[in-house]
């Protein structure tokens, strides 16, 4: 039964900034869009660091949450500017 809440949870950390990216990018926001994935990225190279060099938290916790929470983010939150990006683009063609 954990390893079924370790992946609802993996499915939750995607699918929110997908959605949310989505939304911005199909509203033509691209500098939100660039921001929240600028920030998972930050975030990522923060915690890989912190699993090579003593940054005052566990290297094993640091690569947990990058692994579970972070990497999911960034590729939900990757597909859902893209998905947006190309949703926004076929809507601007039915306009001509």
């Amino acid at each position: 039964m954990g390893g079924f809440w370790i992946i609802a949870g993996m499915t939750f950390c995607a699918l929110v900034p997908f959605v949310v990216q989505v939304r911005l990018a199909r509203a033509g926001k691209f500098g939100p869009v660039l921001s929240v994935l600028a920030v998972v990225g930050a975030v990522a190279v923060i915690l890989l660091y912190a699993t090579a060099k003593p940054f005052g938290i566990d290297p094993v916790q640091a690569m947990a949450i990058l692994l579970l929470g972070v990497v999911p983010a960034g590729l939900g939150g990757g597909a859902g500017a893209l998905l947006g990006k190309l949703l926004r683009n076929r809507d601007d063609r039915r306009l001509r």
